[in-house]
């Protein structure tokens, strides 16, 4: 568990560690300065002792790669601007991604690793590693832990509009496939609206991405709160996201408000009580059910809340995976009084947002 008494470098390896073990297509994480030097790395620590011999020459075989890969993508981007993109070898995909303006994360995965999936979760952490290296990283309402966000299978950015077509090997074996261009400086505004029975922690949800102190007890939305946030992707950051998030109060006013408060939905949030059995139905046979008749192929995102409450929980988390799996809707567990996984998990949709924008206006 990171603290703030930690170094610096070693709150970057426990990073690397939480990303690179959390996922099973990732190998091995570098991160390097703008002038290559490696900051911090780490591989699969799951070997036998058969296996090390094997490992540290793949391990080293890769870093050689990696290192010359870092030559040919700073030779095209002026320092510390190195935007990202994705290679592939025969066996291997690499994916890099600026990490603000002193560092550059480098991911070699397997080859069937799902981009569309991947992308949105690299560029929280390049985020995190920015902060990190700029000092500016706030351990009151951010961590070093890995959103358990679950992404279902059908959801894209668009990759394709990305993609470099009929590319040659940048170096032996090393192909080009997508490059994330710089935009002219989008300013866009996405509406999204926090859905769920009462008294499930909606509003404490959304105080807590807005960073709001002094957050009291759930207690009821009186009719609907709007309110605003800011927020740049990692390497974009003449780009500005806008959240417009409407958070509204329980099932009886919303029936009467409710195609005004659908209108214009970029995304939205359905959430329960994971001690309320009934808030969880609710939040299934109504809310999310509704919301996808009328607003159609919009990002939905299934939230379990107060899992800082375990001992009274009586919806499992694999009850919430499975639903969510079957109406095709992002999924993740939350604990909005103690800021678990909220402002990652507005963060990641956003940044989903914000490239599928990008790819509407190609």
């Amino acid at each position: 568990m990171e603290t703030k008494a930690a170094t610096k470098e070693e709150n970057l390896r426990i990073l690397l560690k939480n990303f690179v073990e959390s996922r099973n297509d990732i190998i091995i994480a570098f991160i390097y300065s703008n002038e290559g030097l490696l900051f911090s790395k780490y591989s699969k620590s799951e070997r036998t002792a058969q296996e090390d011999k094997k490992s540290d020459d793949i391990y080293g075989a890769f870093t050689a790669i990696v290192e010359n890969l870092l030559d040919k993508i700073s030779s095209e981007y002026q320092t510390g601007r190195y935007g990202s993109g994705s290679f592939e070898t025969e066996n291997n995909r690499i994916i890099y991604l600026e990490a603000g303006s002193e560092a550059i994360l480098l991911l070699v995965c397997d080859y069937e690793t799902n981009l569309n999936e991947l992308f949105p979760i690299a560029y929280l952490i390049v985020e995190k590693i920015a902060q990190l290296l700029e000092n500016s990283f706030d351990f009151k309402f951010n961590s070093l832990e890995i959103p358990d966000l679950n992404i279902y299978d059908s959801f894209s950015i668009g990759l394709d509009k990305f993609s470099i077509q009929k590319s040659n090997a940048i170096i032996n074996g090393v192909t080009p496939t997508h490059k994330f261009e710089k935009s002219q400086q989008i300013d866009k505004l996405f509406k999204l609206i926090v859905l769920g029975s009462a008294a499930v922690g909606k509003t404490t949800l959304v105080n807590q991405f807005l960073k709001k102190e002094d957050i009291i007890d759930y207690r009821p939305t009186l009719g609907i709160s709007i309110s605003t946030q800011r927020y740049y992707v990692q390497g974009f950051k003449d780009d500005v996201i806008k959240f417009l998030i409407f958070d509204l109060a329980g099932q009886s006013f919303f029936k009467r408000v409710r195609r005004d408060y659908y209108k214009g939905a970029n995304c939205a949030f359905i959430v329960y009580d994971v001690t309320r059995r009934e808030s969880f139905d609710e939040a299934i046979d109504f809310w999310l059910k509704n919301a996808q008749k009328e607003l159609g192929n919009i990002p939905f995102v299934l939230i379990g809340n107060k899992i800082d409450m375990e001992d009274d929980r009586v919806v499992r988390k694999e009850e919430g995976m499975e639903k969510a799996k079957e109406l095709k809707s992002f999924f993740i567990e939350t604990s909005a009084l103690h800021n678990i996984n909220v402002q990652d998990t507005f963060k990641i949709i956003g940044i989903g947002l914000f490239f599928k924008h990008i790819e509407e206006d190609k």
